[in-house]
């Protein structure tokens, strides 16, 4: 699998200490790194640079911890593929555009075993990533509900858009997501573990990770996000949480996946 980590603050957040320890777990995810930011609100430009190399061979990295780094949204990822080959194009974050032209950033931990209604976004999709293929997906449940709607979509609206698009492909689908849209950052998860944590570093800033990262002092301070629902933070606040959906994702599903390859589900049936 892959390891996500994210900003949500009303001021900038100091990032090099977590992103250090972040970007030392490529040794384990070696498939690709990449990170986005963004310094003010919606309207400011989106940072993106990716590599289809590990995080601790890359000269970049030390160079982009070298100074002080802050953003008040910011996503960085390391890749341990499942699918797809090694290249820019399906290094994350991804980064796409509604109808109304709003930059979204998403970023992925898991693998999409149905894709049914995913069918049709690899003839779209710059990569070979069932990630970039859901979030394709996703910008079209924005876009249709906007065209319902006659307008641009209120943040209501959008939350419900998305909640019930993430519902919809959650379905036997490992799927841990954390999607920005430059003033709200949505998070969902749905394994049956603890696979997604969250810390609030101020009043109005929190963090999210794969893993709790830090000293031990630290370590009681990370909670796991909540499970099997869509939440929303602004300015690093919640602000909405869906109804919870029942499509939890059993972890021993991968380990069938391992051993019967693509006859997994036959496995299950008998």
């Amino acid at each position: 699998m892959c390891e996500l980590f994210a900003v949500n603050s009303a001021t900038p957040v100091a990032v090099n200490s977590y992103l250090r320890e972040f970007f030392s777990h490529s040794h384990e995810h070696p498939d690709g790194w990449g990170i986005s930011w963004r310094t003010g609100d919606s309207e400011a430009p989106v940072f993106l640079h990716r590599e289809p190399v590990p995080a601790y061979t890359s000269p970049y990295i030390p160079q982009l911890l070298s100074q002080p780094l802050a953003a008040r949204r910011l996503e960085a990822h390391i890749r341990r593929s499942t699918c797809g080959t090694l290249c820019e194009e399906n290094c994350h974050p991804f980064r796409g555009t509604d109808m109304w032209g709003n930059d979204w950033t998403l970023i992925h931990n898991g693998i999409l075993f149905n894709e049914e209604l995913l069918q049709g976004y690899d003839l779209r999709e710059a990569g070979q990533t069932d990630s970039e293929r859901a979030m394709l997906f996703l910008l079209d449940v924005l876009d249709e509900a906007s065209l319902r709607a006659g307008r641009q979509l209120t943040f209501d609206e959008r939350f419900d858009a998305l909640a019930s698009g993430i519902m919809q492909i959650s379905n036997l689908n490992r799927l841990n997501l954390i999607i920005d849209d430059g003033d709200y950052t949505y998070v969902h998860t749905n394994t049956s573990e603890d696979t997604l944590y969250f810390r609030q570093v101020s009043a109005e800033g929190v963090v999210f990770s794969t893993h709790p990262l830090g000293g031990e002092g630290e370590a009681p301070l990370w909670r796991p996000v909540p499970r099997n629902r869509l939440i929303a933070y602004r300015d690093g606040r919640l602000i909405r949480t869906s109804v919870p959906h029942g499509y939890v994702f059993c972890e021993a599903i991968l380990e069938l996946r391992r051993i019967f390859g693509d006859d997994w589900q036959q496995a299950v049936v008998a």
